[in-house]
């Protein structure tokens, strides 16, 4: 039983005041009443009464107390929580306050391919990049919009938790080279609909349907825009339809982290800037791909040059482009320049304070600067915005550790333990997150069900260099020397080249002292 909670809750609803008032008026009856009776030589039986009446009626007292409020009104009935959040004027004020917010929530996928929710999602991405830049409209973070897809949430549900005054809702169907988007206002305080509309063309029309339902948005919530922000509204990232699904297919695939997904993502933003040479933000998708493949799997400097040179290049066609900035970042953090590449990433983070890729690059140079203190921040930032990138699970973990702080470290190890089984429902073939949540319930003693999960990761991609080395960073742990070897022996054949990463990292410290490890890196 929360104690706390209860008191709170006697607090909220005035109980205490007339439970103590009855109190002393029952107190000051039961005194005035013996001496009255006494002087009179009532019977004894009556003084019982009395006090008997006075008993039963205190929990009574408690009991009206509790359902009703005494106001100038009269009595009134004790709304709870939920109500007096609902209908409580700070609620009203917010609305009232950002009665310019819009909230995008996330378009749901109604074509028959359930593969399209790359297309649904990279639409709802695209209008909120579009109306971002229209400084008298405040826009609800793609990351908080998103963590609302498929929600069954009410509208005036919705509204609050975001927020938001107003809200675009909508579907998309893909079908044969045929699109259809419905689009939604709704405005939350007033709980009706401002406007519906359904848009139907071909896959090339998508983005004259973006930029119909943008401006159809500013004419509704009557917007002044300046001529900066007009042209803004009408720009476009590329104009080619199938340059535009090649990238959005790319960043799919990019941060499933295991190699045949990067080089796969790297051949999609290739395909895209085949079609469209000028077309910045595959360029920076592709900086961020190579960067991330020199980092994970394949430590060949060509993949950093061509991850500097492809950034730099986005960065030719759209000069305030975050991602590219980010890229760039991580480029230079795998170069060792972290001086370099800290600037990069602020400078992400001044374009797009919502790019989460930059806060996670940051972190890890605070890591690297021992700044764990400011890193700690910039791993909440990144869950904040997005809290499937659980890589920064592991990193605030870290942090953690060194800054001996075993209390949010534990805490934070619960919560990763809480994300991962949701997470890997919707996406059982990430297998570098099924080893992860493995490390996880380690960390929680839970050995046997660690080793049931550590055995689906390496199920799910038994040939990915860096699923077989963390298989044997896991083996090493739990005292499983031999696994161990066979996992570190089979990277190393399959091209895992790092040796310094092998003979440094703990969790192999258990095999120090083994032959067999000792013979893998001899002379490495």
């Amino acid at each position: 039983m929360d104690l706390n909670k209860y008191i709170k809750e006697l607090k909220r609803r005035n109980v205490f005041k007339p439970s103590i008032a009855y109190l002393l008026v029952g107190w000051v009856i039961a005194q005035v009443a013996d001496l009255v009776l006494s002087n009179f030589d009532a019977p004894p039986y009556i003084m019982k009464t009395l006090i008997y009446i006075l008993i039963i009626g205190f929990p009574i007292n408690l009991i009206f107390a509790w359902i009703y409020d005494l106001s100038p009104k009269g009595f009134t009935k004790t709304k709870n929580v939920e109500e007096s959040i609902s209908g409580s004027p700070n609620s009203n004020h917010e609305l009232h306050k950002n009665s310019k917010k819009l909230a995008v929530l996330p378009f749901r996928n109604v074509s028959s391919d359930d593969g399209s929710d790359y297309f649904s999602d990279g639409l709802t991405e695209e209008i909120i990049t579009r109306l971002s830049g229209i400084k008298e409209l405040e826009i609800a973070s793609r990351s908080s919009s998103m963590r609302y897809k498929n929600s069954d949430l009410e509208i005036s549900s919705l509204g609050r938790e975001l927020n938001a005054r107003y809200l675009l809702q909508g579907t998309v169907r893909k079908h044969n080279g045929d699109l259809r988007i419905s689009t939604e206002l709704i405005d939350v305080e007033k709980d009706s609909e401002l406007w519906a509309d359904i848009y139907r063309g071909k896959m090339t029309d998508v983005f004259k349907i973006q930029e119909k339902v943008s401006k159809r948005i500013v004419k509704s919530l009557q917007l002044r825009l300046s001529p900066k922000e007009k042209v803004a509204l009408s720009k476009r990232a590329t104009t080619n339809s199938d340059a535009f699904d090649a990238n959005l297919r790319a960043r799919e695939f990019l941060y499933r982290y295991t190699e045949s997904y990067i080089r796969l993502s790297i051949d999609l933003f290739q395909k895209a800037v085949d079609i469209d040479s000028e077309y910045a933000n595959a360029y920076a998708g592709m900086s961020e791909a190579y960067a991330l493949l020199y980092e994970t799997h394949d430590k060949k400097l060509k993949w950093l040059e061509k991850a500097e040179e492809t950034a730099l290049k986005a960065l030719i066609y759209d000069s305030g482009s975050s991602e590219a900035y980010s890229a760039l970042g991580l480029a230079y953090y795998n170069k060792n320049l972290l001086d370099e590449a800290l600037i990069a990433v602020q400078k992400a983070i001044s374009f797009d304070p919502d790019n989460f890729f930059a806060y996670w690059i940051r972190g890890r140079l605070y890591r690297m600067k021992d700044m764990d203190s400011e890193a700690v921040i910039d791993f909440k930032k990144v869950l904040e915005l997005n809290g499937n990138f659980h890589s920064a699970y592991g990193d605030l973990q870290m942090s953690y550790e060194k800054l001996e702080d075993k209390e949010n470290l534990q805490e934070t190890i619960h919560q990763a333990a809480l994300f991962y089984p949701d997470y890997l429902l919707n996406t059982p073939e990430d297998a570098r997150a099924r080893q992860f949540f493995a490390f996880t319930l380690l960390r929680l003693g839970r050995k046997k069900e660690a080793e049931i999960e550590m055995r689906k990761g390496i199920q799910t991609n038994p040939n990915d260099l860096i699923i077989i080395y963390n298989a044997a960073c896991f083996y090493a742990l739990i005292g499983d020397k031999k696994a161990s070897i066979e996992n570190l022996k089979k990277a190393i054949d399959n091209g895992f080249e790092n040796y310094e990463y092998i003979k440094h990292d703990p969790d192999l410290y258990s095999l120090k002292m083994e032959p067999d490890f000792l013979e893998l890196i001899e002379g490495k």
